[in-house]
């Protein structure tokens, strides 16, 4: 029915492109995610100037390693009698990375090479009555300390690792959290904000089109991009097609009914003239007969004249008549026949409020649509019907009557042609099924609104709303 076999081959296409699957480029964008925040964050520590300081306990070799070298130091100390200067410019200790001897009481410190002027080594004292750590900073890492004694006094050795550039994962430690924090918020933020705004586009215009679509306007489309390959992509132009095909069979229906009910208007005229033949020349027996024929025709002929004018306000193909009127002048004539058929049912017709007010119609059109609206509230009312006519921004018109009410989930399908309610509603009452339908779709040709409601205490109330001629 809706190009089956172009969406067999779109199926098929997805299987050989999985990358056109919603759940891939979900699953790329969470990664894209991760990888963007990440990013952010090796670019911002090569940026930012830290002067931050973090450890963590030292453990294993070098540890062991500097234990050794301290346990060194010592025994050329008291064996050889060899102040701490000498021993660090041995060439021996020489050679190795920076050492660093800090005393434990004062600012006396040692090292056996030359310190960079950019290295802070006064950032270690925190440190001095810690197990051995390895400490982080942003220009150095050091190992220690390690406590020794030698005739000097108590010193804690330090072993310096100087890093033109710090490694990645300790430029990250170093990062205050808030910057952290903020990198993975704002990265996250972006990045689902753009993946969110491409996935619910399309959802919000198949949502729009539907809504459109459900309320009567069959040339609702969703806007979505025939270059898009993934499920919504083929969900929006399954849409769309169906769409289509719904619009051209409501058309073809619609035209179909025009066109067989403006067919039968030309046998029904000449059933009409003969029947009126026959009744001049007919006998008193027969007489009866034909009167019976000439009410079916004529309500026949009544009937084709709603279905035509119910096809052509839907179509929009209808001239309207359009002239200033007071809305007084329309409802004095729909509400003095109203009276006349309410009374002869002997149900009440009470009116409140005031019509005095101007709008720009067709008055034929406007009086059609009361007059239907009256009539069926007439019919299945109890004993009273009430009108209350105001106006302010808009002619407001509310008819209700007192009886039985309609289901909830068939008031709106009351103003579709031929439509009928399983019980109070139905054939027995009489009517064709299309005075509702003439009356939502004229007073909608005049740019209003027609809303049919239940009321609480019981009955149906239709609210009418016109708008009035700006001056």
């Amino acid at each position: 029915m809706f190009s089956s076999k172009a969406s067999k081959s779109g199926a098929l296409s997805w299987l050989k492109h999985p990358r056109h699957y919603l759940f891939f480029k979900i699953f790329v964008w969470f990664w894209l995610t991760i990888i963007g925040t990440v990013t952010a964050l090796v670019f911002l520590s090569n940026i930012s100037v830290l002067n931050l300081v973090s450890n963590e306990p030292l453990h294993g070799p070098m540890e062991k390693n500097l234990a050794y070298t301290a346990r060194s130091i010592e025994r050329s100390a008291y064996k050889h009698k060899r102040s701490l200067e000498s021993i660090l410019s041995h060439p021996r200790l020489s050679k190795r990375k920076l050492l660093y001897l800090s005393a434990e009481q004062s600012d006396i410190s040692f090292t056996n090479k030359e310190t960079p002027i950019n290295i802070d080594l006064s950032l270690l004292n925190f440190t001095k009555n810690m197990s051995p750590q390895i400490v982080f900073t942003e220009q150095y890492q050091a190992f220690g300390p390690v406590q020794l004694t030698v005739p000097e006094g108590v010193f804690y050795l330090y072993e310096i690792d100087i890093n033109n550039q710090p490694p990645l994962f300790i430029r990250l430690k170093l990062m205050p959290g808030w910057i952290k924090v903020s990198i993975a918020i704002i990265a996250s933020l972006i990045l689902s904000f753009l993946f969110s705004r491409n996935l619910i586009a399309p959802i919000n215009s198949l949502k729009k089109a539907a809504i459109k679509l459900s309320s009567g306007d069959l040339s609702a489309r969703a806007a979505i991009s025939t270059n898009r390959k993934d499920e919504l992509g083929v969900l929006g132009r399954d849409f769309n097609s169906m769409a289509n095909q719904l619009e051209l069979l409501i058309s073809s229906q619609k035209r179909l009914l025009a066109d067989i009910s403006h067919e039968l208007r030309s046998p029904l005229t000449r059933l009409k003239m003969a029947t009126g033949l026959a009744q001049m020349q007919a006998n008193e027996a027969s007489q009866s007969y034909l009167l019976r024929i000439e009410k079916e025709a004529n309500q026949l002929d009544q009937m084709i004249a709603d279905v035509l004018q119910v096809s052509r306000l839907e179509a929009k193909s209808q001239t309207l008549a359009m002239q200033k009127q007071s809305l007084n002048v329309i409802v004095e004539h729909v509400l003095n026949d109203a009276k006349f058929e309410a009374k002869q049912y002997d149900k009440q017709l009470t009116i409140t409020g005031d019509a005095s007010v101007t709008i720009s119609c067709d008055e034929a059109l406007i009086a059609s649509a009361l007059e239907n609206l009256l009539r069926n509230a007439i019919k299945y009312a109890n004993n009273t019907i009430s009108i209350k006519l105001s106006h302010g921004d808009a002619v407001h018109i509310e008819i209700c009557d007192d009886g039985p009410g309609v289901p909830n989930n068939q008031l709106d399908k009351l103003c579709e042609p031929f439509f009928r309610q399983s019980d109070a509603r139905d054939r027995v009452s009489g009517g064709t099924g299309l005075g509702l339908a003439i009356a939502k779709n004229a007073i909608t040709a005049h740019n209003g609104t027609l809303v049919l409601s239940n009321k609480d205490q019981g009955g149906l109330c239709a609210n009418i709303t016109l708008p009035i001629i700006k001056e």
